[in-house]
């Protein structure tokens, strides 16, 4: 079983414990806040997204059943640290009855897999099959395991089996490899690799994979790193750093996977979606000086207290003007966005402790109440999605878009409502000081969950319309959703059984205290969590069929990009975080790089395979990922989630307008 030497988790709660001890009405000093720029703009785009004609991806050998063999690596922690192997059988069957995904794991040992292990597989069998270009639920998949093993370590090599067996390839018996695997294929850094390439030679293994960046690992015995090329070859053991699924498929197998041939050039919005956005971002900026201007007219002592955070508003909406003025609409499209969502809760802050100094606790509650409003907003765009007739495959892409805003709202009004409840059943145990910081938190979800809902409706305004491909039949789409549910819960289910549960076990706290307190501190794990919230409350609202499927896949794309790049922060990639929670260095840097850059070439890739159903909410993901990448660490570590996000809308899309489909 693999197990980590560290928990970033409980980085996290040494910071949150920090921050509940410092005083939560300590005078914030910034200098003069600096009035935005009025936004100007270049002339738009007109070109179309790609010129180039997409080519089919060749499709999987036709099969009744097919197994493969392969040999996962695993190290145990210890004195002395060790490493082995285990026995893998990935089989592939047709369905008997297709419709329903299923995917089996079976065992030697009592308790010879654990939940990790299980995640991992339902990880590989999603991927494989969108890379393969067929649909999951017309298949079983199973996963026989000789001896003991758990941990998401064996992710690629997993990927790679389901791949093999699809497509009737045989994995070389003498070659292994270890390493994660996210959404578009790259490998993720692990640990233990010199124990793990002990084992490899114990089995007679010649040739073993590692991820890129990790040619210098930590090894748990000698206390050092050590350069594992060099174990290696003391071991009479190959190690070579893959990158991503395409390579490590072609070692391990021997083969090339095949792959589209398509156009490289960057994406661009057509000319008609970016005036629309151009426009919906000027609309943004008109409503943050609208709460600008209400700042300015709070007391001076209230601005003086929030000054801080004011000026990090105004410094983000002139950087949207200036990206503005660029061409980059959509990277100014969310920059203005987060900046009106931060100005509006700096507003209801400020009218909170202003109430609070003038009249007392009630007053301020009164204050909260009025953001409460929200649920109603929400439930009319639920209806009006629900009129939506898509036409294209294209608008059903953008109405899955618009519904991982929505998801993402709907849970977080139901955080600020349990928060609440919670807050009124203990507020004896808080002095009144407390309560106004924590009714200041609840009042900024719902502020927050309001502005998902202004961005729901701005994607269906924006992007739809567009492509040529007629909207496929209702089983496909929820055939699509179901698949992605999976493999977004399957991530979820990851990260919480490698960090919450191991932080929860080392500290002797409950999973669900380390769960709240990491959804304090973390907004990318809030947002995991108020989505799928959202989700369970959406589903029994719309109940099952087409029209709950757009919502299905909407908040499961949303949190399976969201949850990866979880993943890869406090597990892969070895982030350093400052006191703020905010990512400063990665300490696998090396393998991020290579992460991006092939993140980038796959999300091109996959976009301009969808030719003339083209996916505007992949391009504008696309966008800002590669705005992002171009920052600090922790904007590199975002640009990961857009680039994912935007390969997989691009790759729903070119699956259901037939471009990666079985002919």
């Amino acid at each position: 079983m693999q197990t980590r030497t560290r928990s970033f988790v409980f980085v996290a709660l040494v910071f949150l414990f920090i921050g509940l001890a410092c005083n939560p009405f300590a005078v914030a000093v910034a200098p003069t806040s600096t009035p935005p720029s009025a936004p100007t703009v270049s002339p738009p785009v007109a070109s179309p997204t790609t010129a180039a004609k997409a080519t089919a991806l060749p499709v999987p050998t036709t099969f009744t059943e097919s197994t493969v063999k392969i040999d996962a690596l695993y190290f145990l922690s210890g004195t002395p640290a060790t490493g082995g192997t285990s026995a893998v059988q990935v089989t592939i069957r047709r369905a008997a009855q297709p419709g329903q995904l299923r995917v089996g794991f079976f065992e030697e040992e009592v308790g010879g897999t654990g939940s990790q292990w299980h995640a991992t597989g339902w990880e590989a069998v999603i991927l494989g099959s969108m890379l393969s270009g067929i649909e999951p639920t017309d298949y079983e998949f199973s996963f026989s395991v000789g001896g003991r093993i758990d941990g998401p370590s064996a992710g690629g090599l997993m990927t790679v089996g389901v791949l093999a067996a699809l497509r009737g390839d045989s994995p070389r018996a003498d070659a292994t490899m270890t390493g994660t695997i996210n959404p578009d294929g790259t490998i993720g850094p692990v640990g233990g690799i010199p124990q793990k390439l002990e084992g490899a030679a114990k089995k007679g293994k010649k040739l073993v994979l590692v991820p890129v960046g990790e040619r210098f690992n930590y090894d748990m015995n000698k206390k050092q790193s050590v350069d594992v090329v060099q174990v290696g070859k003391s071991l009479g053991l190959e190690v070579r750093e893959v990158s991503n699924i395409y390579d490590a498929y072609q070692q391990i197998v021997g083969k090339a996977l095949p792959r589209a041939t398509v156009s490289t050039s960057a994406p661009q919005f057509p000319s008609r979606a970016f005036d629309r956005l151009k426009a919906k971002t000027t609309e943004w900026y008109s409503r943050f000086m609208k709460e600008r201007n209400q700042f300015l007219s709070a007391p001076k002592a209230i601005q003086q207290y929030l000054l801080a955070d004011a000026q990090a508003a105004d410094d983000l909406a002139n950087k949207a003007s200036k990206d503005l003025s660029q061409g980059l609409v959509a990277v100014a499209y969310f920059e203005i966005a987060q900046a009106t969502t931060m100005e509006r809760k700096l507003n209801i802050a400020g009218g909170m402790i202003q109430r609070y100094s003038d009249s007392g606790l009630n007053s301020a509650l009164s204050y909260l109440q009025s953001t409460m409003s929200v649920q109603s907003e929400l439930n009319a765009v639920v209806d009006q999605l629900q009129m939506l007739e898509p036409k294209t495959v294209s608008d059903v892409i953008a109405i899955f878009d618009a519904y991982s805003e929505l998801g993402a709202a709907q849970g977080l009004i139901e955080v600020a409502d349990g928060n609440l409840a919670y807050l009124a059943k203990n507020a004896a145990s808080y002095t009144a000081d407390e309560l106004l910081v924590e009714m200041m938190n609840i009042a900024a979800d719902y502020v927050a969950a309001s502005d998902y809902v202004q961005l729901t409706r701005d994607a269906t305004d924006v992007e739809m319309g567009f492509g040529v491909t007629p909207a496929p039949k209702p089983e496909k789409v929820m055939h699509v959703a179901d698949a992605l549910r999976r493999a977004a819960e399957a991530n979820i289910a990851l990260f919480e059984a490698i960090e919450i549960e191991d932080a929860a076990r080392q500290y002797g706290l409950s999973a669900d205290v380390v769960k709240s307190r990491l959804m304090a501190v973390d907004s990318d794990y809030l947002t995991v969590t108020a989505s799928g919230y959202g989700l369970a409350t959406l589903s029994k609202r719309l109940g099952e069929g087409p029209k709950a499927a757009a919502m299905v896949f909407g908040n499961s794309q949303n949190v399976y990009a969201l949850s990866s790049g979880l993943i890869a922060k406090y597990y892969s990639l070895g982030a350093k975080m400052d006191k703020n929670m905010r990512i400063v260095s990665f300490e696998y840097d090396k393998a991020l790089g290579e992460m991006l850059d092939f993140a980038d070439q796959r999300a091109r890739e996959l976009i301009n395979l969808c030719g003339d159903d083209i996916p505007i909410p992949a391009i504008l993901y696309y966008e800002n990922a590669r705005a992002n990448r171009r920052g600090s660490a922790q904007d590199q570590l975002t640009a990961l989630n857009y680039y994912w996000q935007g390969a997989v809308l691009a790759q729903a899309e070119a699956f259901m307008s037939g471009k990666l489909s079985p002919k």
